[in-house]
């Protein structure tokens, strides 16, 4: 009878243990920027609705939620009040037992968006005005309110973070002048104050190796270039506004060394990447080695 008994405990205490395993769940996701590169520490916060639990991913983007078996609307927020910026975004999901991988949010502000797609038509009065209306949204405090976006998971160790308020609508500013309006001195002061702080706003470093090789700065050029080409991850500034990409970066690398007199060295580095920049290279990236071989030729 004892045996019995014991049995039958046994057995609700295994039913109970199966009732259990099924009550709590995890979440996995990554929060990046809206140049792809990581959102992490502690300025990404990320909670779930009646769970008092706070998660902050890592230096990659990437989180784990733990929490019990539910429907809940799951908040990121990415704010630094020094910085001058704070962005909300909700997602409903629904955790269940086991693990789920949610994919990638971007933090990406709306006027950012706007901004971006009137550079892209050549609108650049209009991309000015938003880019100082996003740094002045930012700066004011203002809960800014994310529309949400999706994409497959990417790669991990990508690039640094570049900030979504004050500093992204600086740089904004400055490619603007610089290759909407022509103006390089503007251009020079908005991409320096997207540096400031010590934030690794890659693509200002970008514009302003660019502004460089227009003025024939060779070594200037060459060492904003190798700090962006030798970050983590590629840069790819492809879905936000012009079409540059590392490649593209490594080739005016070749460029900014023959500015300073060093043919072998710009010819190694041709050599190493012009059957790749033949195929993916921007159509201005393709101009740049007909020239270099017509210089390097002679």
């Amino acid at each position: 009878m004892r045996q019995i008994a014991f049995f039958g405990l046994l057995l609700g205490l295994l039913a109970l243990s199966a009732c259990n395993s099924g009550s709590s769940g995890t979440l996995t996701g990554r929060v990046v920027d809206g140049f792809g590169n990581p959102l992490g520490g502690k300025f990404v916060r990320i909670t779930l609705t009646d769970n008092p639990a706070v998660t902050n991913p890592d230096r990659w983007g990437n989180f784990i939620v733990h929490a019990p078996t539910g429907d809940y609307t799951m908040l990121i927020t990415f704010s630094n009040p020094d910085a001058g910026f704070h962005f909300k975004l909700e997602q409903p999901v629904r955790v269940i037992s086991g693990t789920q991988a949610l994919g990638t949010f971007t933090m990406k502000g709306p006027i950012n968006a706007k901004a971006w797609e009137a550079y892209r038509d050549k609108k650049w009065s209009t991309a000015i005005e938003l880019f100082i209306q996003q740094a002045e949204t930012a700066r004011s405090g203002q809960m800014v309110f994310l529309p949400y976006y999706r994409v497959l998971e990417g790669e991990y160790d990508q690039n640094t973070m570049l900030t979504q308020g004050v500093l992204s609508a600086e740089n904004g500013l400055g490619w603007c002048f610089a290759r909407g309006l022509g103006q390089i001195d503007k251009s020079v002061t908005h991409f320096n104050a997207a540096l400031a702080n010590g934030y690794n706003n890659l693509d200002a470093k970008v514009g302003l190796a660019g502004v460089a090789l227009g003025n024939g700065k060779g070594q200037e050029a060459l060492n904003l270039l190798n700090t962006v080409i030798d970050e983590p991850g590629l840069y790819d500034s492809s879905d936000v506004h012009d079409n540059i990409g590392e490649i593209d970066l490594i080739v005016c690398k070749a460029f900014s060394q023959f500015l300073m007199g060093h043919d072998g060295y710009a010819r190694e580095t041709l050599r190493n990447i012009e059957a790749q920049a033949a195929v993916a290279g921007n159509p201005g990236t393709k101009d740049m080695i007909k020239l270099l071989n017509q210089f390097l030729s002679k």
